[in-house]
């Protein structure tokens, strides 16, 4: 009925063991969607509702059911109870009193989830038949998060399958910038691992579907304590996060299967979402966005569409695509897509080149210097003594970090720029050192001088040439590139320095909060 019959307006009073206890249905004016202040106000009403319906079984308990004190509405509730089979015994109706819950109709969003999952319902229950699990557990995001793509719980859970970050990280991608639990097909391949592996430890499906809920260890717990039987467990099992939820998660998905399946019987006609056809390209290194987005007909807000595991770091912020992540096109695009990516330089967003070849390297979440140094191949003494760092655990998201030592990334290093970029090339496909000192008018010696190569005969595409030029990262009031932030500095005093604004300054760094930046850092000077 909460899918079928009850629409968003609605919300049943009712008893969280018995679920056709229902006490009253309270009709509001509208819904709450996207309103949080009629979301306040119908709570308060609803609690006080409540509130008046304990009262009641209080005063039926301590008055006696045919007291002439008793008012209409006593009588109705005393009604309600023996028309389900309740004796109205004192203790009885003490726990009654205890068990109303209300539950807000959801027909309008239903509705809705079943149009959306025409998109993947067909991929989904393809991968389910190649996990050799029931084809009907591709209606369980009915129940999870009625089939909303980029759905994230309170609790932080994500995607159609709701996967926590401490689940999903088992079978699943999750970073600042790729969130795997939002690509429905991926998930979907966890889920179905996932709900085998419960399968296998529970031996039955009822307990393996309510422990996707509430866990495989919390399930075994139960079993071995009451038996395999789902309705013994509900009933007899305690324990602290065994509520409602996961007493009712089982119910639900085979209530969710009933109306899926004859869906026309409750909603009429619906047009279901197009099926996505697409074509998948998974990244062998990293790309900037734009050299997808160059390919005709593949704008941002295609890419977004059928990537929504990829999340807003890289649409508004770095515009790079990581290495290894499955990009999904519009059908017909891969091969353009292929295309496209032999001919493009590797992109990143950490790894900034100075004029003299040496690296400096942007702090991401989650970074160590110990990690910094390794991947960049240097040690961590080098970079603290190149980055005034007395502390090696004080670093901070956003940081830049000069690091000492060569002018070239070594192959699968990460690279940032362009093919050419002032005095710095990235070497191309079919390069040789002689093609680029002809390009640049240097002799071939020159290069090898400054770029520090034995051997002219080895150079590698992506690799970060330095064709002219010294250092501009500076402490001074020259106009440098870069500029390190000294003690008393304030990004309005720096961007009044070099005559920019405080907006240009945050914009070419990335930085949120004005006044955060740090002794040390180092900040680009657009």
């Amino acid at each position: 009925m909460i899918f079928t019959h009850y629409g968003e307006r609605e919300v049943l009073l009712h008893d969280q063991d018995d679920l056709q206890l229902i006490y009253e249905v309270v009709t509001f004016d509208q819904g709450i969607r996207n309103d949080n202040a009629e979301f306040r106000r119908q709570r308060t009403e609803l609690r006080k509702r409540e509130r008046q319906l304990q009262q009641i079984l209080d005063e039926i308990r301590r008055w006696g059911p045919h007291s002439d004190r008793l008012d209409q509405e006593h009588h109705r509730i005393i009604q309600v109870l023996m028309s389900h089979g309740y004796t109205l015994k004192s203790a009885e109706l003490g726990k009654l009193r205890g068990n109303i819950r209300s539950q807000r109709g959801i027909k309008e969003k239903f509705r809705e989830s079943l149009i959306r999952s025409g998109k993947y319902l067909g991929a989904i229950e393809q991968t389910l038949r190649q996990h050799g699990v029931p084809v009907e557990l591709a209606f369980l995001p009915h129940v999870e998060s009625s089939f909303d793509y980029t759905a994230y719980s309170k609790r932080g859970a994500a995607g159609i399958w709701q996967f926590i970050r401490s689940t999903g990280r088992q079978y699943l991608t999750i970073n600042s910038y790729v969130d795997e639990r939002l690509d429905p097909l991926k998930a979907t391949e966890s889920a179905a691992r996932l709900l085998k592996q419960n399968y296998e430890a529970l031996e039955n499906w009822p307990l393996a579907v309510t422990a996707f809920n509430h866990g495989r260890n919390g399930m075994a717990r139960a079993k071995k304590r009451y038996g395999n039987n789902l309705g013994v467990i509900i009933e007899r099992y305690t324990s602290r996060t065994f509520g409602f939820a996961s007493k009712n998660f089982y119910v639900e998905f085979l209530a969710a299967v009933e109306v899926a399946r004859n869906y026309t019987q409750y909603f009429g006609p619906l047009e279901f979402s197009e099926p996505l056809q697409f074509d998948s390209v998974v990244l062998d290194r990293s790309y900037h966005l734009r050299t997808i987005t160059d390919v005709p007909e593949l704008s941002e807000k295609v890419l977004r569409e059928y990537n929504p595991q990829v999340l807003q770091p890289i649409w508004q912020g770095s515009k790079v695509l990581p290495r290894g992540l499955t990009l999904r096109l519009p059908q017909g695009k891969g091969e353009a897509v292929r295309a496209a990516l032999e001919s493009a330089p590797t992109a990143a967003t950490h790894v900034f080149v100075a004029d003299n070849g040496s690296l400096a390297y942007r702090v991401q979440y989650g970074d160590t210097l110990s990690d910094i140094a390794e991947s960049l191949g240097t040690s961590m003494r080098s970079l603290q003594r190149a980055n005034n760092i007395s502390n090696a655990h004080r670093i901070y998201p956003g940081q830049l970090l000069l690091v000492d030592g060569s002018s070239t990334i070594a192959a699968g290093s990460t690279t940032a720029g362009s093919s050419a970029r002032g005095s710095q090339y990235r070497v191309r496909r079919g390069d040789t050192l002689a093609k680029i000192a002809g390009r640049f008018d240097v002799s071939m010696q020159k290069l090898q001088q400054i770029n520090d190569i034995d051997n002219p005969h080895r150079i590698y595409p992506g690799q970060l040439l330095l064709v002219t030029g010294s250092s501009t990262v500076a402490d001074g009031s020259a106009r440098p590139d870069q500029y390190r932030v000294r003690r008393g500095d304030t990004l309005e005093k720096i961007s009044g320095r070099f005559g920019i604004s405080i907006r240009q300054l945050q914009q070419a760094n990335r930085i949120n909060n004005p006044h955060r930046i740090f002794l040390g850092q180092v900040l680009l000077i657009p």
